[in-house]
């Protein structure tokens, strides 16, 4: 019997071996690691970016299309996305597969039932807040979405610049800044400068309340920046059709750590990507999708590749269709934990065309996840260590997408 890519992925130890080849072959470094700086110049799914906020509104029409639903034995039922604010039920135990490098995780597959999504929510150390550097970056965007229209719920935010406040410097459009953000290309600003500017838009304890009422965790800390000075120090947001400035710079205070949890930007993710399948009840405050799918669109282009490389690995790449891949990294050398390490948060979602070859409809499938991995820095040289992690964390994300294909969750 010829085995298929998708059942020897489930040798997870070779799975790791390859990727570890892979970093080897591409002379992969700390600086410059083979998926996470990947860049989304080289993926196949760079011509769908366009198409992402369509291909997120559809949802399975049950003739062509239809959800993949658990089985009546599955112990994970899907339940209700929840209401803003709310804490989900987490299963504490179905990430247990992951590798002891994965420190905290939060799996959340969503389901179509009558129409909205439903969820499954899996957690490894789910709630436990942790500095997730730069993946945190996406919290200011959609806290500004929400505050822009929650006052006026007619404006898209891509008619939007950002203006220097001081007249100091050029206005650029919020997409593209947010773009510049995402993808590390620093055609205008360097990402953590841009970071810290769309930190600008609330005051820092106006910022970590606003997450806290979107997730409904409240053991969180979001008041930091990431290490840099603002690209603009006093911006605002500024309306081009409605020729106004919609949002200015808040007062600015004191900073402490950005310490948040892995079902924190999994929620969030998981509103964004899912808005439209989602009660009025469980979406962001304010926020309408004309404004939010330009955050998506930007999303599209973070250079961690992780989710690529997983699909092509389970040889799926020519088996979806409408496919969406939106994610953010973060990455960091921590001098207080003595650690290297990788976060990232990523909604995935596409037809997967597989049944229809034995005359049955094919199946919608969506997740949202967030996964943060450490190593201690100690005996071997720090471009192995990183080499190591990168290709540990490409195999797990390889993993969870295994089951998803198969079912297996």
């Amino acid at each position: 019997m010829n085995l298929t890519s998708l059942e020897l992925a489930k040798d997870r130890a070779r799975i790791y071996k390859n990727y570890l080849q892979m970093e080897i072959d591409a002379q992969a470094n700390i600086n410059k690691l083979a998926f996470l700086d990947r860049g989304v110049e080289k993926s196949p799914y760079q011509q769908h970016i366009k198409n992402y906020p369509d291909y997120l509104k559809q949802k399975p029409d049950g003739l062509k299309v239809i959800s993949s639903i658990p089985g009546p034995n599955n112990p994970l039922k899907p339940t209700p996305f929840p209401s803003l604010g709310e804490l989900p039920q987490i299963n504490s135990q179905a990430l247990s597969f992951l590798h002891a490098d994965i420190k905290e995780a939060c799996v959340c597959i969503g389901t179509f039932v009558d129409g909205k999504i439903q969820a499954q929510w899996l957690g490894k150390n789910a709630l436990t807040k942790a500095e997730q550097w730069s993946a945190t970056k996406i919290i200011a965007l959609l806290n500004i979405v929400s505050q822009v229209n929650t006052k006026y719920p007619d404006c898209d935010i891509d008619n939007c610049v950002v203006r220097d406040g001081n007249g100091l410097r050029h206005d650029f459009y919020f997409y593209d800044l947010a773009k510049d953000m995402i993808s590390y290309a620093s055609n205008i600003a360097s990402s953590n400068s841009l970071a810290a500017m769309f930190k600008r838009f609330d005051t820092r304890i106006g910022l970590e309340q606003w997450l806290k009422s979107a997730t409904g965790n409240n053991d969180l800390i979001f008041r930091g920046d990431y290490g840099e000075n603002p690209y603009h120090n006093n911006p605002k947001i500024f309306d081009l059709t409605k020729k106004q400035v919609l949002l200015s710079a808040a007062l600015n205070s004191t900073k402490q750590s950005n310490t948040v949890s892995a079902y924190d930007l999994t929620r969030l993710i998981s509103m964004l990507g899912w808005h439209f399948h989602i009660e009025q009840r469980s979406r962001m405050k304010g926020s309408q999708w004309n404004s939010l799918e330009s955050i998506v669109r930007a999303m599209g282009h973070d250079s961690a590749r992780y989710v690529d490389v997983a699909i092509k690995t389970l040889g799926m790449d020519t088996l979806i269709t409408s496919p969406v891949i939106i994610s953010k990294l973060g990455y960091g050398l921590s001098s207080i934990r003595g650690t290297l390490e990788t976060v990232y948060v990523a909604l995935v979602r596409f037809v997967d065309e597989r049944p229809k070859a034995a005359g049955n409809p094919a199946k919608l499938r969506t997740l949202a996840m967030t996964l943060r991995a450490e190593k201690p820095v100690g005996g071997s040289s720090v471009d192995r260590l990183a080499i190591e992690l990168d290709a540990r964390f490409c195999a797990e994300v390889t993993e969870i997408l295994r089951r998803l294909f198969a079912e297996e969750f």
